[in-house]
């Protein structure tokens, strides 16, 4: 091999792969403890926005979501229900009733529709809901 140029073969052989270092039953069921960390580590966010915004500090309560959401994103996984409700679509600040969002329940027929909307950017996210009897 002269300098400067390089082959698959040698390249092939320097790589280490790293999961072949590793058991196979320690491998087992690693997808699913990267997801469940990634849901703790969501939630634990998702509860410091909040209380940062109750402080008054709203764009370090986005920051939060925004960090809870990529984390969910690289570990492919669902966003859980309050990061689908309680989060503006807009500006990523986390919807608290009183502070940071105003809900209205609109309707009085088959359906009710909860319209809220975001103190903070004006954004409204309706949603349509079955009527208790």
């Amino acid at each position: 091999m002269a300098l400067g140029t390089s082959s698959r073969e040698d390249s092939a052989s320097i790589k280490l792969n790293t999961l072949n270092l590793i058991p196979k039953y320690v491998r087992r069921g690693y997808k699913k403890r990267v997801k469940d960390l990634a849901l703790q580590r969501a939630r634990l966010l998702y509860l410091n926005a909040v209380s940062e915004v109750r402080e008054g500090e709203i764009d370090r309560g986005r920051d939060h979501v925004k960090l809870a959401l990529r984390l969910l994103e690289k570990a492919n996984a669902k966003k859980p229900p309050y990061l689908r409700r309680w989060v503006c679509k807009n500006c990523y600040a986390p919807l608290i009733p009183g502070l940071t969002v105003t809900v209205r329940v609109k309707g009085d027929r088959k359906y009710v529709i909860i319209a809220k909307k975001c103190l903070l950017c004006g954004w409204v996210s309706r949603v349509r809901c079955v009527r208790r009897r």
